[in-house]
C-alpha cells in the first residue's frame, strides 16, 4: 500500500468499500487482491514525454490478463518531484483499481488449440475463435456509437469504475484535483466520468500528451459506448447493468434476451456479429 504522504489512504479505503458492494451486487466474487497491484511513482521519461505524467491514461499502465495483475501510476508528474494533492492521487488510483478490477473479475474462458496453444475464447461477452478470428469488427474511424465487443466492454467497465470515483469524491466533498492548471480540471471530469463533449475537444487539441490520451480515450471507447447504449435503451442504466453482469457471469442469456424483447429476436447477433461471421453461429460453445 502507498504511504499516505503519496495517497490519501481514508479517501481510496471509502472507495474500496464502495466498489465492494457495488461489485458483489453484481456477482462478483472475489476482488483483484490488492497485492497483485503494481504503482509506479516515478519516471526516467523527458519531461514531455507521455511515460512522464502519470494517472489512467499513461502509456504504460494497464491489465496484465495473463499474469493477472495491474499495473498503474501516480496521478500527475513523474519526474519533477512536484506531485499531486494525496486526495487526487487516491481518487485517480481509485478509479484505475475499479476498472482493473472488473478486468479480473470479467469470465475468461480459454481451450487447447490444434497444436497445443492455449487460446483464450471467451472474455465476457466476447468470444474468439481457435485460430484468433473476432465475433465483432473494429469500428470504424468516423464511428459515432460502437459496435465492437472490445469497445463495449472496456466502456462499460469504466463507467463502472468512474462511477465509483465520482460517489467517493461526493462522499468526501472532492470537487476538483490539483496539477498542471490546463490538466487538473479535465483529469478530475475524467475521473468522475463528467467530461463535456467541448472539454474533450479541447483536450484533443491540448499539447499536453495525458490531455491527448485523456480525449482520444473518450472519443473511441467512452463516447462510442455511450452512444450504443442511447441507441439500444430508454433505460441506460438497466442495459449497463446487464451488460456487466454478463461480463462477469460469462452468460448472456438474460442480456439477450432483455434485447430481443426491445428490438427483436437476434439483436444481439445483428448488431455486433462481424459480417465475415454471418454464417457462424452467433455464439461458440
Amino acid at each position: 500500500m502507498l504511504a499516505s504522504s503519496l495517497a490519501d489512504r481514508s479517501l481510496f479505503d471509502a472507495g474500496y468499500e464502495l466498489l465492494s458492494r457495488r461489485y458483489a451486487d453484481l456477482g462478483m466474487r472475489v476482488l483483484l487482491p490488492l497485492s497483485r497491484v503494481w504503482a509506479g511513482v516515478s519516471s526516467s521519461a523527458p519531461p514531455g514525454d507521455p511515460a512522464s505524467f502519470g494517472g489512467f491514461h499513461h502509456p504504460g499502465q494497464g491489465y496484465r490478463h495473463l499474469q493477472m495483475t495491474a499495473t498503474i501510476t501516480l496521478y500527475g508528474q513523474l519526474t519533477a518531484g512536484d506531485c499531486a494533492s494525496p486526495q487526487a492521487v487516491a481518487l485517480d488510483l481509485l478509479r484505475s483499481y475499479a476498472h482493473d478490477c472488473l478486468h479480473y473479475g470479467t469470465c475468461r474462458r480459454y481451450r487447447l488449440t490444434p497444436d497445443g496453444q492455449v487460446a483464450r475464447v471467451q472474455y465476457g461477452i466476447n468470444v474468439r475463435g481457435l485460430d484468433g478470428s473476432t465475433y465483432s469488427a473494429p469500428d470504424p474511424p468516423d464511428a459515432i456509437a460502437t459496435r465492437n465487443l472490445g469497445i463495449v466492454m472496456e466502456g462499460a467497465t469504466d463507467t463502472e469504475a468512474t462511477t465509483i470515483a465520482r460517489q467517493a469524491a461526493a462522499t468526501a466533498g472532492i470537487t476538483g484535483m490539483t496539477g498542471p492548471a490546463a490538466v487538473a480540471s479535465h483529469a478530475f471530469a475524467d475521473t468522475t466520468g463528467t467530461l463535456t463533449p467541448a472539454a474533450i475537444e479541447a483536450a484533443s487539441a491540448s499539447a499536453h500528451p495525458y490531455l491527448r490520451a485523456l480525449a482520444g480515450f473518450n472519443h473511441d471507447v467512452t463516447g462510442r459506448y455511450r452512444a450504443l447504449v442511447r441507441q439500444l435503451a430508454d433505460d441506460r442504466g438497466e442495459l449497463h447493468q446487464h451488460l456487466v453482469t454478463a461480463m462477469i457471469s460469462g452468460d448472456l442469456t438474460e442480456l439477450e434476451q432483455w434485447l430481443d424483447t426491445r428490438h427483436g429476436p437476434g439483436c444481439f447477433a445483428t448488431t455486433f456479429r462481424s459480417p465475415a461471421r454471418n454464417s457462424a453461429p452467433a455464439r461458440e460453445s
